[in-house]
């Protein structure tokens, strides 16, 4: 088996996650490495609300959308049974914010997990990062 010092794994905080996160840690727990979490909020300008008199402003409500998001992955973590060293909540494009995380972050493997439907043959954010990704790729087969 390889021995990896540090997993970064996406969430995309929907229940299916679990299945992402406790092959991850089963992975970590037999090679004693590091993880983190991360979110990818490719759409953050979707979650701005349509203001309204006295309403937040876009930074503002993005600011709001970013710190709940950032809520959820914590409460992922603290219910982890293996120490979560980092978990992070960014914007912008996926493979460019995962390949900006794993060179800051020194990283060896990405786990995430992939839907086997009929969106997921037309559009597919894992296909890029077979692609793409400088690491190894752990893909998980998640059931719909």
């Amino acid at each position: 088996m390889m021995n990896y010092e540090h997993i970064l794994v996406t969430v995309n905080l929907t229940k299916i996650n679990q299945e992402v996160i406790d092959r991850a840690l089963s992975l970590a727990k037999a090679t004693g490495a590091k993880v983190s979490f991360i979110h990818v909020d490719i759409g953050c300008t979707n979650n701005v609300s349509i203001l309204k008199e006295g309403g937040d402003t876009p930074a503002e409500e993005i600011s709001k959308s970013k710190s709940e998001l950032q809520r959820q992955l914590q409460a992922l973590a603290d219910r982890a049974d293996y120490p979560i060293t980092n978990t992070l909540v960014v914007s912008g494009g996926l493979r460019y914010k995962l390949e900006e995380t794993i060179r800051k972050m020194d990283v060896d493997l990405l786990v995430c997990g992939h839907h086997h439907n009929f969106w997921s043959r037309v559009v597919s954010s894992v296909r890029e990062l077979v692609d793409t990704s400088p690491i190894d790729l752990l893909i998980v087969h998640l059931d719909d």
